[in-house]
Order: structure tokens, then sequence, then C-alpha cells
């Protein structure tokens, strides 16, 4: 397989894992942007191995979007 099929699979089995999870989306989702737009204080991300990486970029975004946050290390 050349790096242009292996791209091309990448893609196509990230795009399947988005369409799930469009599916499963329901009024909890509504509800937790409800809840993040409500906050008063600073929203704080946590997470432990890959999850505190993608919860430190989620902070970083939230930041840089107006949102007031931060991510809360855990070692």
């Amino acid at each position: 397989m050349n790096l242009i099929q292996i791209a091309q699979e990448t893609f196509h089995i990230e795009a399947e894992a988005l369409l799930s999870a469009s599916k499963r989306l329901d009024g909890r989702f509504i509800d937790a942007i409800e809840l993040i737009l409500k906050t008063q204080g600073k929203l704080i991300i946590t997470g432990v191995g890959k999850s505190g990486l993608v919860g430190a970029k989620l902070a970083a975004t939230f930041a840089s979007t107006g949102t007031s946050s931060f991510f809360l290390a855990s070692y």
C-alpha cells in the first residue's frame, strides 16, 4: 500500500467515525453547550494521558474563543 492509499484509508475511517458520532447527538449535546455558555467563572478541563492532551487543546481553544478556561493537569 502506498502513502496515498494509506492517507485515503485514514480519511475514510475518520469520516465514518464522525458520521457515526453525529448520529448519536441528542439533547444532552445541547445541554452541554448551554451549560458551557452559561458558565460565569472559568471552565476547568482535566484529563490524563491522551485525554489530557485533548483536554489541554480544548482549554486553549475555549480560551482563544472567549470562554475563560484552563487545563488542570493530573499526575
